[in-house]
């Protein structure tokens, strides 16, 4: 306990070990922690509950109980085990509900039950009555003391509890500027001030005088507290003389407003001999996580396509926009690609679609990492699943809807605009060169969107793209350009995407197009390929060189989220 600015969560972030900084040695039992075992016996929850809004309570946890439970336990049992904590935390009711229709309290409770799947020794709360009611922060603290007496150890931070609230605590330990001004129990406290004439007036919050007193408000008492605490190395104050079940009895009292809590029927906490060298402890330190990499791309990959088929913005508005826009430029194009007096308006149609492709494709991705950040960070923190398995998975669902939307324009704008059909292998070209373009576009989306936060992604994403349009060949071809740029167009994904599109439309060997008017400079599909500077342009290469830009970019996009995850833990 502390006030702002203290160093509570600091301190959460160090003793669940999500903080990589290096603050002294970490001990359990006077013994040397080994983090990926305390990891893996051990869980935090933070003061923003971090779930996926799109998912119902139901839902929710089964996803989690397929992560944080072996394959080797049954189906029927892990369904068992879900409604037995869902029951257990009065969710049960709730489960068909989404969780961003969830009431605070009720977020809270989904976020500590799916914690509970894997039955955690050990388990960090930063703040868990933050954002919540007195009434539902009871209810809450209620909960947490239950589990607290089933054998699990519960560490909390807490800002300014009401004294109902702080009786329910076992032990204190108050932060004031980075020190430890108390460390022992809750009713002994008040003797603590005591004895350095530090009396609290009746009827008065004991955790409201003692942040008047860390404050300042009573007077500079910081190196006396320090003194007498021995910076939290004194012992005399450490045991509580009060009965630990005493705090669940004085909630059954009659003299207290009785407190809606859900009837727990949690287990008792089974601890691991270390010692021992019996299966569960095999089994446990075999690997970092409880399920291998493949169940894990298994169960996200089902778990993305739900959420995806429930996101309007990101899978039903992109569909939808690319078929309007597509019916648009059909008629706006209609019958441009039969005659060669419309040559050059053919080859801005090729343009259009290029960017057109590249900027929907490119935007619609560049929010999925940063507004995902923060519970990435918790799962995989909590030992839900690797990062490489959730990047396969985030990349490997959306790629199919990229794929289907891009279809659905270029086919349709393809035939509206009576591009050639007579040669099918044509069409196929066409269509995917647009394909490989959308998923370079959208790997260049991924790639900003893990390297940058929402708002700088917005701002700085298009200025990445703005220079292989303009080196694209459409506003300037390579031979007119200053020599020092022209190595620019080489680089340019763009203009192989272009190469590529007109190639698939007017190259390899093109029959002389009918001109129904007066004059048509371009009858010959090979004389206006070489005005573009394109006669010497192969549609292979351009495949070559973006399917090398795609691998690249995915990889590279891996990296900057790993770094990115790293960078919150510092």
């Amino acid at each position: 306990m502390g006030t702002s600015g203290s160093g509570k969560t600091t301190l959460m972030n160090v003793l669940a070990g999500y903080t990589k900084q290096d603050y002294g040695k970490l001990l359990i039992n006077n013994e040397r922690r080994n983090e990926n075992r305390f990891r893996r016996t051990s869980c935090y929850i933070m003061q923003n509950d971090q779930l996926q809004p799109l998912l119902t309570v139901s839902e929710a946890m089964n996803m989690a109980a397929n992560l944080k439970m072996s394959t080797n336990i049954s189906q029927k049992m892990k369904q068992e085990r879900v409604k037995e904590i869902l029951l257990s935390l009065g969710l049960w009711k709730h489960k068909k509900v989404k969780s961003d229709s969830l009431s605070g309290g009720e977020r809270k409770r989904l976020s500590i039950a799916m914690e509970l799947l894997k039955n955690p020794q050990v388990m960090f709360f930063d703040e868990p009555t933050s954002g919540l009611d007195s009434q539902t922060s009871k209810q809450c603290l209620s909960l947490l003391q239950e589990l607290a007496l089933t054998g699990r150890t519960i560490i909390c931070s807490i800002h300014q509890p009401s004294a109902f609230l702080l009786e329910m605590f076992h032990h204190l330990y108050v932060l004031d500027h980075g020190h430890c001004v108390y460390q022992g129990g809750v009713g002994q406290l008040l003797p603590f001030l005591k004895d350095i004439n530090l009396i609290c007036p009746t009827y008065h919050n004991p955790a409201d005088f003692l942040m008047e007193i860390t404050s300042g408000v009573l007077g500079n008492y910081f190196n006396e507290l320090i003194e007498k605490s021995g910076n939290g190395l004194n012992e005399n104050w450490r045991h509580d003389k009060r009965d630990i079940h005493s705090s669940l009895e004085h909630l059954e009292s009659e003299d207290v407003t009785p407190v809606a809590v859900p009837s727990s029927i949690f287990n008792k906490i089974k601890f691991i001999d270390k010692h021992k060298n019996d299966e569960e402890n095999m089994v446990c330190s075999s690997s970092d996580y409880p399920t291998s990499s493949l169940n894990q791309l298994l169960v996200l990959l089902k778990r993305n396509y739900i959420i995806l088929s429930r996101d309007r913005t990101l899978t039903y508005t992109r569909i939808v926009t690319h078929l309007l826009i597509a019916l648009f430029i059909g008629f706006l194009y209609y019958g441009i690609g039969i005659e060669a007096q419309n040559m050059l308006n053919n080859f801005n149609y090729l343009f259009y679609s290029l960017m057109f492709l590249m900027f929907t494709a490119f935007s619609s991705v560049t929010t999925t990492f940063p507004s995902e950040l923060p519970i990435i960070s918790k799962e995989n923190f909590n030992k839900w699943y690797s990062l490489k398995s959730y990047y396969l998975a985030t990349t490997m669902s959306d790629i199919p809807i990229q794929i289907f939307a891009t279809l659905i324009y270029s086919i349709l704008t393809y035939y509206m605009t009576k591009q050639p059909t007579s040669e099918p292998y044509r069409l196929a070209f066409f269509l995917f060169m647009c394909v490989l373009v959308s998923l370079v576009s959208q790997s260049f989306g991924l790639f900003i969107g893990a390297s940058m936060s929402l708002k700088n992604g917005v701002i700085f994403g298009p200025f990445f793209i703005l220079p292989f349009t303009i080196f694209s060949g459409f506003f300037i071809h390579a031979n007119a350009a200053h020599p020092y740029f022209r190595w620019l167009f080489h680089v340019s994904f763009l203009k192989y995407g272009l190469e590529g599109l007109v190639l698939s439309v007017l190259g390899y060997g093109r029959e002389r197009l009918p001109c129904e008017a007066d004059y048509c400079h371009y009858v010959h599909p090979k004389a206006f390929l070489k005005n573009m500077n394109m006669d010497q342009a192969d549609y292979w290469i351009a495949v070559a060189f973006l399917l090398g830009l795609f691998t690249m970019l995915r990889i590279a996009a891996y990296f900057a989220l790993a770094l990115q995850i790293k960078i919150r833990k510092l």
